[in-house]
Parts: structure tokens; sequence; C-alpha cells
């Protein structure tokens, strides 16, 4: 047996001598072993009958070495009590198979098994927990079954460690399912420390553009804006050969037309940022101001003029509308348009169109 030194023969040890029963001749005075660093040794019991043992020279340990094989050999005790002319037997077999002890608890490979499943599945398998045994013998190293400790719990687990749920799982419900296992060998006995399982559930998977919103506000004025910043593309862990993407950007609060249409001068004036203290270049036809008399004009929302030029009107802007017209214009200004433009019909682009011109006459 392991963790033993007692070694039980079959046959028994015995060695007889054909001179019996003389003393000495016919008595068996001891044994001897051959072999390099074999552990173990063998005295004599009885010189009369012969009789021995084998034991080993400390305990023996199945899972350094499960056999052991070596000679044993017999001699006698001489022809008187100085042992002169000893003589020695033939050489004898000896195989000594060593027992295993169930010394040896099992352990699990990890400490904490983790998976994540897909809700609304029954699996055959959702993943499998593995404990080893350092006994030597199939009967002690082996795992024979596997037991789930945490009770309610819709799970099974097989002898081979397989667990399974026997619902099927719900996203709404448990996220996340922890629970503990254990391992028993073929001797009964079990795990010295337990393993920890947890399963996360997951939503059903649909392959989708993620992280974006619909409706996008923007403000006027407030610059660029991305308008889709942590989009993502879920593939369900699918393989991927050509994506194609599609932005249609809508004003659906409008009713029609462009927006800007719905808002007096004065308030686009403001909601666009226009400088304070202009000049207006294209004033309310007056005697003063007589170059947008003769201009079209287009409905407005309030009681400004919109005017409408169809290519072959101009408009004259004397240097006298400026703030200060001894001076006429420095060097440097500023001007602002607002305008909409307008399909020619029948045209594929549009003609050009001239917002400012400046002549020099000789």
């Amino acid at each position: 047996m392991e963790n033993d030194n007692t070694v039980l023969l079959n046959p028994p040890l015995f060695a007889l001598d054909k001179d019996a029963p003389l003393r000495y001749a016919g008595e068996i005075c001891g044994f001897r072993i051959h072999g390099a660093g074999v552990p173990f040794e063998a005295v004599i019991l009885d010189k009369a009958t012969g009789e021995g043992l084998i034991r080993a020279k400390e305990p023996v340990d199945c899972e350094a070495h499960k056999e052991h094989t070596f000679t044993i050999q017999a001699y006698d005790c001489g022809e008187g009590p100085d042992g002169a002319n000893t003589k020695k037997s033939h050489k004898a077999t000896v195989h000594v198979r060593v027992n295993d002890v169930n010394e040896f608890a099992p352990v699990f490979v990890e400490k904490l098994y983790r998976v994540a499943v897909t809700e609304g599945k029954l699996y055959d398998r959702i993943l499998r927990v593995e404990a080893i045994d350092g006994d030597c013998s199939p009967q002690y190293s082996q795992i024979c079954y596997y037991e789930i400790l945490t009770p309610n719990i819709p799970f099974l687990i097989d002898n081979d460690g397989n667990i399974e749920n026997t619902e099927k799982l719900q996203y709404s419900g448990d996220h996340l399912y922890k629970f503990t296992v254990t391992a028993y060998d073929c001797g009964k006995k079990r795990a010295s420390d337990d393993a920890e399982v947890e399963i996360q559930v997951k939503p059903t998977c649909k392959p989708s553009w993620q992280g974006w919103n619909k409706r996008i506000e923007y403000t006027p004025g407030a610059g660029s804006l991305a308008l889709f910043p942590s989009i993502h593309l879920e593939t369900c862990d699918e393989p991927l050969w050509n994506i194609q993407a599609t932005v249609e950007l809508q004003t659906n609060h409008v009713a029609k037309g462009c927006d800007r249409d719905n808002y007096s001068e004065k308030s686009l004036r403001k909601l666009c940022g226009a400088a304070p203290g202009e000049i207006d270049l294209l004033p309310v036809p007056s005697p003063t101001a007589n170059w947008t008399a003769r201009l079209s004009v287009h409905y407005s929302q309030d009681s400004s003029l919109i005017y409408w030029f169809n290519g072959s009107q101009v408009a004259h802007v004397p240097v006298v509308a400026g703030p200060n017209a001894h001076e006429g214009l420095s060097d440097h200004f500023t001007l602002s348009v607002w305008m909409k433009h307008a399909v020619v019909p029948g045209k594929g682009r549009r003609e050009e169109e001239t917002v400012i011109c400046s002549t020099v006459q000789s």
C-alpha cells in the first residue's frame, strides 16, 4: 500500500535447501536484492524454514512510481558458523505494484469561470468546468461527478462538468447568475476548494447601427456639429465584407420649404449673428434712396422688403449711402448679403450671379 513499507508477496517468500536438516548447510541465512536504487530490502525470518519478507526501506509513493521490478537471490549459511563455502540460489524476479491511497482531493483548473450567453435559448452546453486529481490510480484520480451547490438556479451540471440551462434565460430577468460548483473523485473525496461560475445574459443581438440619435438639435451660429460622435456598428460577431451607410437629413418640424422662410428680416439678422449698426444698402424706396424704386419685390413676413433679381436688373448703390458720405468707403469694410437662390427652369446649372461689382472709370 502507498505510504506503507510492508510488501505482501504472492506467493510468500520462502527458500529451500536440499541439505536440510543439516545445520548451517541446510539453513537459509539471508536474501540479496540485485539492482541499483531499489527502495526495498529482504530479511530472513526463520533460517530453518527459509521464510523471509520484503519491505520498503521507506514508505513508497504511488504518484512517483506505480510499479517496481527487481531480482532476489537466497544464500545458505555455509558449512559452519563461520559461513565458509556459502551457496547461492538461482535468481527470482519480484514485481511490486503500489496500491494507491486516496490522499489527494480534486482541484479545479480555474477558480472562477465566466461566460456570456444570449437570451431566449436552451443550450446543450454553456461551459465546462474541470477538476483534476493528483492520485495515481484510476479509482482515485478520476473525477466521478460534479455538483452545483447553489439552490434554486436554472442550471444543471453533468458528470463531465458540462453546464446547461434548464429554462430559457431572459435579459429582462436576471442579467447575471452566480453559483458554486464542487467535484468528487471516484473515492468520494470532495474538492478542497469549490469553483465559482458567473453566467451573464445578453439581449438578443440584432445587427444595426447603435449609439446615435434620430433627432439632432442645432443652434445656428454654433459652428460645426458632429452628427454621430458615438455611433458604432453591432455585427453580432458575424463576418463583414461590405458596409454601406446613407445619411439623410430632414427638417421634419418645418411644414415645407426652407426653415428661414418663416423668419422676418429682423429675426434673421439676430438669429444669424449680424453685427449691430450696419447700413442698409437696399432700403425702402424714398426720395433720398431711389435706387431700389424699380426693383421687383418678394413677399415678406413683415414690412421689410425682399427684392427679386431676375438677371436683367441691377441696383446702383451710391457711395453716399455710407455712414460718412464725404469720406466714401475705407480700405476695409464688411458686406453682408442675405439671399436665396432660385432654380432656373430648363437649365442644369445656375446662371452666373454677381453680388457686388467694382469698376474703375478713366
